[in-house]
């Protein structure tokens, strides 16, 4: 049997309060949303200060009006993310003529669903391919936030809980605390998403149709299965202002990648998009940005936050050699 390459990334985002007086220029982006399959096909990450929409295509902090959507503060109307996914390129068989590239940036290269065999993928709209869900107490937690924030019936919030605990696609990869030890996800007994989390959303996709990889760069397909995971914690302090993503992107082609690059990407807006400064700290493995002006036109008498994407975890290759 073919061993599958696997390379894993962990990485959050952030957002905190800091005031800076320097400038520049940052210019926001702009699309046409793809229906994508599965039902829900979108989700929102909303459990602490920050509010973000997850879509199940690998798409993320875009709303459904095609504006920004990271949220900091929760409720505030104030965004300082348009848009965000993760991108990959690589050789492909050692050929240098054949560089292929996918992911997702205004454009998504991904569909929902499983890579059942090498060029062979599931149904997208299969109800299982759907983005899935769970927070741990939500049978007896006060759902108020969600109502709020996502506009949707307390029984609507709840029913969706209940549906996404119940049909959790452990099996497909989704990760879970498993209570009784047996290996096994039971519902009644283990506790779906990551374990200690506060609210945990996964979907899993592949890049198998080639329309889809032609409009976002261009490029044939990989052959590659990403299992996402994110998740927040409803806490005081830096975590309340924090959210986190781990990315499994597998290799189920053929096909042998060399040279591979894996990054995340995002157009970030802090506030009014026009007056934002975007560096790196590469000691920290930190992108950021932050506001040029101590007061954003957007915020206004709230102080504009820096916000970033710091890689906790770089690729962890599972395959001999690497």
């Amino acid at each position: 049997m073919k061993k599958l390459n696997r390379i894993l990334i962990l990485l959050t985002s952030l957002a905190f309060v800091l005031c800076m007086t320097t400038v520049i220029s940052a210019s926001g982006g702009s699309k046409k949303l793809h229906k994508v399959a599965g039902t829900p096909n979108y989700t929102k990450l909303n459990i602490n200060n920050i509010s973000t929409y997850i879509r199940n295509n690998g798409d993320s902090d875009l709303d459904n009006n095609n504006q920004a959507g990271f949220e900091f503060p929760k409720r505030s109307s104030k965004k300082c993310f348009f848009e965000s996914g993760f991108v990959w390129g690589a050789t492909v068989n050692g050929n240098a003529s054949d560089v292929r590239v996918g992911g997702s940036t205004y454009n998504a290269g991904m569909q929902p669903g499983k890579i059942l065999s090498p060029g062979v993928a599931e149904d997208p709209n299969l109800d299982k391919n759907r983005i899935y869900r769970v927070r741990p107490d939500y049978k007896t937690a006060n759902l108020a936030t969600e109502v709020a924030d996502e506009g949707f019936t307390e029984q609507e919030v709840y029913d969706q809980y209940e549906k996404d605990w119940n049909e959790w696609p452990a099996t497909d990869g989704a990760p879970f605390d498993d209570v009784d030890g047996d290996g096994v996800y039971n519902p009644d007994v283990d506790i779906p998403g990551v374990p200690g989390a506060s609210q945990t959303v996964w979907f899993v996709d592949n890049d198998l149709d080639p329309n889809l990889t032609t409009n976002l760069y261009g490029s044939s397909p990989l052959g590659i299965e990403q299992q996402c995971t994110m998740w927040a914690y409803s806490q005081a302090g830096p975590l309340g202002n924090m959210i986190f993503r781990k990315y499994l992107i597998i290799n189920k082609s053929n096909d042998a990648f060399t040279n591979m690059y894996v990054s995340m990407w995002s157009d970030p807006d802090d506030g009014f998009s026009d007056d934002d400064y975007a560096g790196c700290d590469t000691t920290l493995s930190l992108g950021y940005i932050y506001n040029a002006n101590a007061v954003d036109q957007t915020y206004g008498d709230i102080v504009p936050p820096a916000a970033g994407f710091d890689f906790f975890q770089g690729p962890v290759v599972d395959a001999p050699g690497d």
